[in-house]
């Protein structure tokens, strides 16, 4: 009987270990269409790598149970297993199935580029981009190449790249921090010290949104040093959830969490959107903007008279639009861990091209032109340099 409640225990050690392969099995290659087979491979999975170990820890010799032969204890072992391996497989199948909801999948080639801190905000500049998040920021250049700046700075709220000056500005709601884009030097400089969070330059200039003010700051350099002027400031303002500047009649659009408004360069309002729900970010092309609702999609406005922005067309083909960029009459969605949307909007009617999904997160992205983008892979603590055919789908 010793021998027998040996290979008991043997047995119902395998039958563990085989339930946690269950649970560990290899994710299913994505496919243009999703069968929803998962369910049925994985139910037979489980009844061979349970049926098996319940096999070997059955003994013929024993008595007075309702299932008291080997035979009879591998296909209820089976069974069991086969019933958890169908549920754990109906739900890797509903979640590939909304993974691939969103359209085929992108033939896209890419460079990935490790960070060694977790990303959360990029801003492009012609040959690379910056990166901030915990742990500091980077500066990711196009072959790859990486130089380390602000590692020493805790509460990054966001970064700005002042390309005529050679500058990457760093806020916190303590200071704005400048540092060299180019070069070995990591020293930083203070060059405002009230602050701020969301950033967005354009030529010498910098605005700068706090908890409840609103500043357009104009740098110059002064030798070495970064110097800065306070051109226009607006106090008890709502707070600014993301802006962005369009060159195209040359506005600032800030958007305050339900609502869109258009500002000049004197910070004078110009006109206001009502938005159907908290809008996450706003990018500009031209005289059109992409808004980010979220679970509500994305907004693509017509803003060539800011004093009446316009919807024109809306996407809702992913669960949650994190940021959204347009490049053209292509429509780019960072849609989290389903990936990259890219989205031909020339129509009346969104038609998706494709979607990259070989990223873990994608918190961010930034079109630059060329079939060429830059994708935040916050969870993948990467940046995706990732290149694309005209046609989209592979």
């Amino acid at each position: 009987m010793r021998i027998s409640s040996n290979r008991r225990v043997v047995g119902w050690r395998a039958l563990l270990l085989a339930m946690a392969i269950l649970v560990v099995a290899p994710r299913p290659v994505p496919a243009q269409e999703y069968k929803g087979t998962k369910k049925y491979i994985y139910a037979v999975r489980g009844f061979v790598v349970v049926a098996v170990p319940a096999y070997l820890a059955a003994d013929d010799e024993d008595k007075g149970n309702f299932c008291d032969s080997k035979t009879c204890m591998a296909m209820l072992g089976g069974a069991v297993g086969a019933l958890v391996g169908f549920v754990i497989g109906s739900e890797v199948d509903s979640k590939n199935e909304r993974k691939m909801a969103a359209g085929p999948n992108l033939d896209y080639t890419y460079q990935n580029v490790p960070l060694d801190i977790t990303p959360e905000r990029i801003a492009y500049f012609p040959g690379g981009a910056a990166v901030s998040g915990v742990g500091g920021a980077r500066v990711v250049y196009r072959d790859g190449s990486i130089l380390a700046r602000g590692s020493g700075v805790r509460g990054i709220e966001d970064i700005a790249v002042v390309s005529g000056l050679d500058v990457l500005v760093v806020s916190t709601y303590a200071n704005l921090i400048s540092f060299p884009l180019r070069g070995d030097s990591v020293q930083g400089e203070i060059i405002d010290e009230t602050g701020g969070g969301t950033l967005e330059a354009f030529d010498d200039r910098l605005a700068v949104a706090g908890l409840d003010s609103l500043r357009l700051l104009q740098l110059r350099r002064d030798g070495r040093s970064i110097a800065t002027r306070e051109l226009a400031g607006i106090e008890n303002i709502n707070f600014i959830t993301d802006m962005t500047y369009a060159r195209y009649g040359r506005v600032t659009w800030m958007l305050f969490e339900d609502k869109l408004a258009a500002y000049n360069n004197s910070f004078e309002r110009l006109g206001e959107l009502q938005l159907p729900a908290g809008g996450r970010s706003v990018r500009a092309d031209g005289s059109r903007l992409a808004v980010a609702l979220g679970s509500s999609g994305v907004l693509v406005l017509d803003a060539t008279d800011p004093t009446l922005p316009r919807v024109v067309l809306e996407y809702t083909g992913v669960r949650f639009a994190y940021t959204a960029d347009l490049d053209g009459d292509r429509l780019f969605v960072a849609a989290g861990p389903e990936g990259v949307a890219v989205v031909d909007i020339s129509g009346t009617e969104p038609r998706v091209l494709g979607v990259a999904r070989d990223v873990k997160f994608a918190s961010d992205v930034i079109p630059t032109g060329e079939d060429e983008m830059w994708i935040l892979d916050r969870e993948g603590r990467r940046v995706q340099i990732a290149e694309f055919t005209q046609g989209g789908g592979g």
